[in-house]
């Protein structure tokens, strides 16, 4: 039994690999006018329900294939009822997403059977009507950008709920993980401002005694934060690192006019 994978390559050029390999599984099956969803789903295993689905979907707005989700069944273009050219052509045309704009029954369906919780993809759909309406760039269709977006969301979320601990106050030998340094490094903050702050961002939530689930996540906003605040003071460049002391205070007088920069950072912050 050929086991090839095949497809035209015009035809993905045009509307992708993936879509162009679906077509041509379905136009090999002339003798069926309708195929079974679960079919395509043993036939490419390699890919996930959703991607799949949304591969069938592209195809089905760009009329080249039926789907019908009530029967689970896919059927020819050419075997559905025919549309009005006016109606045809509308889906060919690129429009600018509207204010209203909901993702299809379809997507929705597909989202929810991969483990999405509908009150979850209700919340995306301002987020995701916002992005695309101030883009100057339009598109056929936005559902299958819905889909890739839910999907990103849902995997962001799943990672913070697998993630999450219990709320816990900042011990005293509290250091930044390998990964929060790494992310303070990539924003271009230098190591010894951060050494800097730590023992002050330390302290403050010490005598606080308020707990937190991630600490990381903390630190990294206070740095940001802090940085931003010194004017670019603490980001890596041949400059020396920041002087917490006027040079022309006596020694007596810095402990106090440290203290008063603090006091106003924590309420410039609110932190």
């Amino acid at each position: 039994m050929d086991k090839s994978i095949k497809f035209d390559k015009e035809t993905a050029e045009s509307i992708g690999v993936e879509s162009a390999i679906i077509l041509n599984w379905i136009k090999e099956r002339e003798e069926y006018k309708t195929i079974k969803i679960v079919d395509a789903f043993k036939e490419f295993s390699f890919w996930n329900e959703t991607d799949l689905m949304s591969f069938l979907i592209s195809l089905e707005q760009k009329n080249l294939i039926g789907l019908d989700l009530d029967k689970k069944t896919i059927f020819k273009a050419g075997s559905r009822k025919k549309k009005n050219s006016m109606q045809m052509n509308k889906v060919h045309e690129r429009s600018q997403i509207s204010k209203t704009w909901r993702p299809s029954e379809d997507v929705v369906e597909i989202l929810t059977r991969s483990g999405m919780e509908e009150d979850f993809l209700e919340s995306l759909i301002p987020e995701f009507v916002i992005y695309w309406s101030e883009r100057a760039d339009v598109l056929v269709s936005y559902n299958s950008k819905f889909i890739e977006h839910a999907r990103l969301k849902w995997a962001q979320h799943s990672a913070e709920i697998e993630t999450k601990t219990n709320p816990t106050v900042i011990s005293e030998n509290w250091e930044p993980s390998e990964d929060c340094m790494d992310i303070i490094e990539m924003a271009g903050i230098d190591n010894n401002f951060v050494e800097e702050s730590l023992p002050e961002f330390k302290l403050y939530w010490k005598e606080d005694g308020r707990a937190s689930v991630s600490w990381d996540s903390k630190f990294i906003n206070f740095i940001k934060k802090r940085a931003s605040f010194f004017d670019g003071a603490a980001v890596k460049q041949n400059k020396p690192s920041f002087n917490w002391y006027n040079p022309y205070e006596d020694e007596n007088d810095k402990k106090k006019s440290n203290n008063k920069i603090l006091e106003n950072l924590r309420k410039k912050h609110k932190i």
